[in-house]
Order: structure tokens, then sequence, then C-alpha cells
């Protein structure tokens, strides 16, 4: 199973290069930025990346087609894949906060993720070319400049319907906070549309955006998976049921308002929730302990593996330098 790394976007050029390069040096097969309303431009960051790495993979979770249209998209994507010489990724996704914050409505989800990946494929040929979709249209567009190959376009997906449809139309699929217990069914989900068109199953990428919170000190290492607990899907139902009964599911649907007040105020302290479940929550939505914890959670990441995922992206939060040599000293090893 690969390993990449997800670092928070409001990185320095510095510490981008100073994190990326430690990550290539470790055997980390990429490394990942969220886009945020509020993080640095990813492209920009990862093109300076791209010059002083060699071999690691980069690029973007989650760009909408409803906040860029999809050839500019295509011409960032092309652009960094250039200046990478072929290592550019990236995550195409039907919009979620960044679009809300925007005021932006997306309506047809799936045909303009479609069109998207349509137009990105004709872009990377490098030919000239027009194209007219439902949603999109592009007139003429002619990137000579092309050499090459074609960057891997994910999907992101967390639910039957659009985890089909990934299988149907992109290159791969990036899944977010999908715990241990039901992973492998969503997995089978696109096994089985892939074998449906005949496609190979085990070149067919399937990650899962994960979060990691493993340090020295083991109630650090809670307090922190704790404040950043509200972003674990958004605590939705199908998130909790493997591990919470539905007394507790809606306990903590109830106080949805809690968990988003710790995260704003950057406190593990959720008020209205009994610790023994917010713990609970800690412990299926994350991966987390002290350095005794170790063997566990490389039982933990293979559980993942063996359900079908050939690729896990790590969210890294504080010490991101630490995290990684953890990662890459300990994690990378027991899982190649």
């Amino acid at each position: 199973m690969r390993i990449d790394v997800i670092l928070e976007p409001d990185k320095s050029a510095e510490e981008v290069v100073e994190l990326g390069q430690l990550a290539e040096s470790l055997g980390f097969g990429a490394v990942w930025m969220p886009n945020k309303l509020d993080g640095k431009d990813i492209f920009a960051s990862f093109a300076i990346l791209a010059q002083a790495t060699s071999k690691i993979k980069m690029g973007p979770i989650a760009i909408s087609p409803f906040e860029l249209h999809p050839i500019k998209m295509a011409t960032s994507l092309l652009t960094l894949n250039e200046i990478s010489k072929g290592r550019a990724i990236i995550v195409v996704g039907g919009g979620g906060g960044t679009i809300e914050a925007m005021g932006i409505k997306p309506q047809k989800r799936m045909p303009a993720i479609r069109e998207c990946i349509d137009i990105i494929r004709m872009a990377a040929k490098g030919d000239i070319f027009s194209y007219k979709g439902d949603l999109y249209e592009v007139r003429k567009y002619e990137p000579t400049w092309v050499t090459q190959p074609p960057p891997t376009i994910y999907v992101g997906a967390n639910k039957r319907k659009v985890m089909e449809f990934s299988a149907e139309v992109a290159d791969g699929i990036m899944m977010s906070d999908i715990p241990r217990p039901i992973v492998g069914d969503y997995i089978k989900m696109a096994h089985d549309k892939l074998k449906e068109q005949g496609k190979s199953v085990a070149d067919f990428p399937i990650n899962n955006f994960f979060a990691w919170h493993v340090k020295k000190d083991k109630e650090a290492a809670r307090r922190e998976a704790r404040r950043w607990l509200v972003l674990r899907g958004m605590l939705f139902p199908m998130y909790l049921r493997p591990f919470l009964d539905e007394d507790d599911v809606q306990l903590v649907r109830d106080n949805m308002a809690a968990f988003f007040r710790a995260y704003a105020a950057n406190t593990h302290v959720i008020e209205g929730v009994p610790d023994e479940v917010v713990n609970k929550l800690v412990d299926g939505l994350t991966l987390w302990g002290g350095l005794e914890d170790i063997d566990r959670i490389i039982e933990e990441l293979k559980d993942f593996q063996s359900a079908g995922l050939n690729e896990i992206a790590l969210r890294i939060y504080e010490d991101p330098a630490e995290c990684i040599k953890l990662i890459g000293e300990k994690i990378i090893p027991a899982l190649s």
C-alpha cells in the first residue's frame, strides 16, 4: 500500500520544499494539499517543490469545476506536470466548503465532473481541440507545450453512486475518512464497476484521506485528534454507526455545534458530549496514539490494505516534520 502525506496549505515555499524533500527521501508516494478557501495557491507551492524533487508525486485535494473552469484547471495541472516531469496528480470533486463560502450552488455535479475529466484528458494530449458539452465549452485550445504523460485524475468519492461513477470515468478514487469497518464495502462498489467494464482492479488506485495523530506524548495526540474531530466526514451518521449505537450517533448529531466550537477555539473540550463517546470517535475515525501504539497502528493500516486499499493519504497536523519522519521510519517499511 502506497503511503502519501497531506500537508496544510499554509506552508511557506521553504517549508513545502523541506517537507516534500523529507517525504521523498523516506519513500512516500505523494504529497497532497487540501484545496482550502483561505489556503495558499497549491499549484504555485507545488511548482517550487517540483523543481526540488525528482520522484515524489504531488497535487491538490480536491478542486471543483464549479470554482475553476476545467480548461483553467487543465492549464494549471498540466503546467505542474511539465515542471515536475510527469509527477502531477489531482483530485476533482463536486465541491465542498470552498464553493459554499463562494456562494456557489452546484447543479449536476457528476455531469460536471465527467466533462471536467474529458477536458483535462483532451488537453493532456497536447493537440488543438474544441469541446462543447452540456455545461462547459472550450474553443481552439492548443497546448503545444505539453510533452509529459497525462497526470493521474482521481475523483473524490464517499457515496455508492459516486464510487461507481468514479470507477467509470476517473483514473483513481480518493475517499475521505472512511473507517476500517466499512472501507471494504466502499472498495467493493468500485471493484464491481471496474470488473463490469473490463478494467483492471489491481491497476486502479483507491486512496483514503485519513487523519494521523501520533506523538511521543499520547495524551497530546488524543487532544489534537479531538480538536479536529468535526472535520472527520463532518460526523455524518454513516461514519459513526460502525462504532457508536444509535443513541450516541444522535447525541453527536445533536451536539454538532459543540464540535464546531471546539474546532474554532482550538480546544479538545467538547461540551455536552461524554468523553467516552468522543474517544470512541477518535478511535474509529483517526489513526492516533503514542509511540508505544505503533504496532497497533500498523495493524490498523494493514486492515485497510486487506480491505483492498492500495493507497492511503495521511493528513498530518502539528509538527509535520516529526510526523513525516515517524511515518517514514516506522510505517512505510512495515507496509512495503
